[in-house]
């Protein structure tokens, strides 16, 4: 489970939220911030991570005392089979490979293509749809840094939940403590696409997310303040 008390875990990231593993330093929970109509999104139901091939058979131990249950990685069929997640997570855990592959000029133009491309949807479709079924939490989203990839997909989560974008950003930057590339423009570029297409809601509806779906997930992510782990 996640670290207490003050400091930072292995990678620089906040104790309160890191999952203090040295061998995937930027593996950390995505919950706990503000939400819509005065509620929170709720702790240790979703983290976020990079690649989780050189993880020990102790921190593996650590993913599964957090009672993660479901582990999708959105990293390309290349970058799995030369990387491949430890073996001992699918112990407990049940994985889907979700590839997302975005071949673009500039992280700008990659930002977008994640918005955008038709392939990528698929994927966005899968993972809201994961997400909408409370057996399949807690859930782990990774690519090989944990910051592009998971970054946006996770963003798309935080924007449903009506988390506010200074948090979003926020909690994206978070990957700067565990020494990785991110700047603000990258993110926002995603999401100056999802607000131009009409908003969240509309851009999920487009993607086959329906109003039920959302819903699950909003119900199975949102507490009242009062509850928060």
């Amino acid at each position: 489970m996640m670290g207490h008390g003050g400091g930072c875990g292995p990678g620089g990231i906040p104790r309160e939220r890191s999952l203090n593993l040295k061998n995937a330093p930027n593996a950390r929970d995505a919950g706990g911030y503000p939400a819509m109509d005065g509620m929170i999104m709720g702790r240790n139901l979703l983290y976020r991570c990079g690649k989780l091939s050189e993880i020990t058979e102790t921190e593996c131990d650590v993913i599964q005392r957090a009672g993660i249950k479901t582990i999708i990685d959105l990293r390309s069929d290349e970058e799995r089979q030369s990387a491949p997640d430890a073996e001992c997570l699918f112990e407990f855990a049940e994985y889907k490979s979700l590839p997302i592959v975005v071949n673009a000029s500039s992280r700008i133009e990659a930002y977008e293509a994640f918005a955008t491309d038709a392939e990528i949807s698929t994927a966005i479709s899968t993972v809201f749809n994961i997400l909408a079924e409370r057996d399949n939490l807690p859930v782990i989203i990774h690519c090989s840094a944990g910051k592009d990839r998971a970054g946006g997909m996770v963003a798309l989560v935080h924007l449903l939940l009506g988390v506010k974008r200074d948090d979003i950003m926020a909690d994206y930057l978070l990957s700067l403590k565990a020494g990785k590339d991110v700047k603000t423009g990258w993110l926002q570029a995603s999401l100056d696409k999802v607000w131009a297409e009409g908003g969240i809601e509309v851009f999920l509806s487009n993607r086959g997310i329906g109003r039920e779906t959302q819903q699950a997930v909003r119900a199975n992510f949102l507490e009242d303040r009062k509850e928060e782990r």
